[in-house]
């Protein structure tokens, strides 16, 4: 029988103004992360800003969220937020990938549970 898991919780990604993709995070031998919250913000200045988080092994966009420029009322600051469980095991890779105009970007944020043992 194995001994007994210990749960730690954890913050992995926590970036402001990210265009691109942000710190990729690999889960190390002997752990398991459970992301339990993603946070998006962006007040977009000049096109739609759009936010993928992304199981970056396997390639599926796992949550996704976009800050639109409206037409009448132009940039609109835009908040998204998951609650749930996504699972990742030793070796698996995560990130955010964000598409934003020049001079734009998002505050993006990953937290949960890394189980040991």
């Amino acid at each position: 029988m194995a001994g007994p898991r210990v749960i730690f919780s954890h913050k992995w990604i926590s970036e402001q103004g990210v265009n691109g993709t942000s710190n990729a995070v690999t889960v190390p031998d002997g752990h398991t992360y459970v992301v339990k919250q993603l946070t998006f913000y962006a007040n977009p200045t000049a096109e739609t800003i759009r936010g993928y988080f992304r199981d970056v092994d396997r390639g599926p966009a796992l949550f996704s969220c976009a800050a639109p420029v409206t037409l009448d009322a132009g940039a609109q600051p835009a908040w998204f937020g998951f609650y749930g469980a996504l699972v990742f095991g030793s070796g698996q890779t995560f990130q955010w990938e964000i598409h934003a105009g020049l001079g734009d970007g998002a505050d993006v944020y990953a937290g949960g549970y890394d189980l040991v043992g």
